[in-house]
């Protein structure tokens, strides 16, 4: 069995983004069905009940989150768990969704930076643009944990989530959410739960959200402030990409455009020491392969790049800041309305 944390903090005063437990199933033939207890009954003294969340299952391991709305409840789930473990009760066997498992961990995550992907279909065409209706989708998750959170996030100039959507068909997508705080994986998990294998309305079509969702990466300031420096970077623009440049809208992501817009964003959510100074870039482009894409949006249609870039650093420090910033990236989304589905962006190198 495993309990696992990232830091060597006490886990009494560790802040928790989530926890997981690990299981493994158990093939019906070995259950042992008289010493088995039912999973939602587990911790069921803290109030309000956890909501289980499945997340993934590789290699017959499944990771199932308990979530509650807010998570500074964490700590006293965290303590709920330690007791059972302390209790002697592991090696019961536990029953959730009519499967037996056996509970062989916990894992703890205390990052700040997350990915979380749900795929959603819909029983007739879905429109060539949702950004408008995800995005206050999300607002409507947020609200469902906490309505207080979500009006404050509402009047951010700057979000701490972004929102990815890929067409896999004219009737599915994937969605993509990304969160730059920890404390908003919680929220968000709870008010996802509400809707999981069941309908939503976007742009009017009811449309169903699958059965599982999965944290799919996470990561912290303090990890990426950790990574090799890179000379050249090569980032993917995966949805239409544009920037604010003196009152106009500039579709090419010059490096300055670029890498501005990361360090605002990073400033704005990292930790004070971990903080970067003013930049003056003297990034080049040295290839690319781009187009422009008009997505349309409810005020009209909205002009971006999509493709890639590859930018070349000479300055040492300069590529240092820019490959912490481009990993960054993946979790802010680069340029303008990354809550509704613009600057999406991948490393190639």
């Amino acid at each position: 069995m495993t309990f696992t944390t990232d830091t060597n903090n006490t886990l009494e005063h560790h802040k928790f983004a989530g926890i997981s437990l690990i299981l493994k199933q158990v093939l019906k033939q070995d259950a042992n069905s008289t010493n088995s207890v039912a999973l939602e009954s587990w911790l069921s003294d803290i109030q309000p009940a956890p909501v289980w969340i499945p997340l993934q299952i590789h290699d017959g391991i499944t990771k199932i989150m308990p979530v509650l709305p807010d998570s500074g409840l964490y700590s006293q789930l965290t303590a709920s768990i330690c007791q059972y473990i302390c209790g002697g009760n592991v090696s019961q066997c536990l029953n959730w969704n009519n499967k037996s498992y056996q509970f062989t961990g916990v894992e703890v995550d205390s990052d700040a930076l997350h990915v979380i992907l749900v795929s959603i279909s819909a029983n007739e065409p879905l429109p060539p643009t949702l950004g408008r209706a995800i995005h206050a989708q999300c607002f409507q998750w947020f609200a469902t944990a906490n309505p207080a959170l979500s009006e404050h996030l509402h009047q951010q100039n700057i979000l701490p989530f972004t929102v990815g959507i890929q067409y896999t068909s004219r009737q599915r997508i994937q969605l993509k959410i990304t969160l730059l705080k920890p404390e908003l994986l919680a929220p968000l998990l709870w008010g996802l739960s509400q809707n999981i294998g069941s309908e939503i309305t976007l742009a009017g079509i009811p449309c169903r959200l699958g059965q599982w969702l999965n944290v799919v990466e996470s990561s912290s300031f303090e990890k990426l402030m950790k990574l090799p420096t890179q000379n050249t970077i090569e980032l993917q623009f995966v949805s239409p990409t544009s920037f604010k440049q003196h009152q106009n809208i500039q579709p090419f992501p010059l490096p300055e455009l670029v890498f501005n817009s990361l360090l605002r964003r990073w400033n704005h959510f990292a930790p004070l020491d971990l903080h970067f100074p003013e930049v003056k870039w003297q990034g080049l482009v040295s290839a690319f392969d781009l187009k422009t894409h008009a997505l349309k949006m409810e005020a009209g249609a909205e002009i971006g790049s999509v493709g890639w870039v590859k930018y070349r650093f000479l300055d040492p420090e300069q590529a240092r800041i820019a490959t912490i910033l481009s990993r960054f990236a993946v979790f802010s989304g680069v340029g303008r309305k990354t809550t509704m589905g613009m600057g999406q962006v991948r490393i190639k190198n």
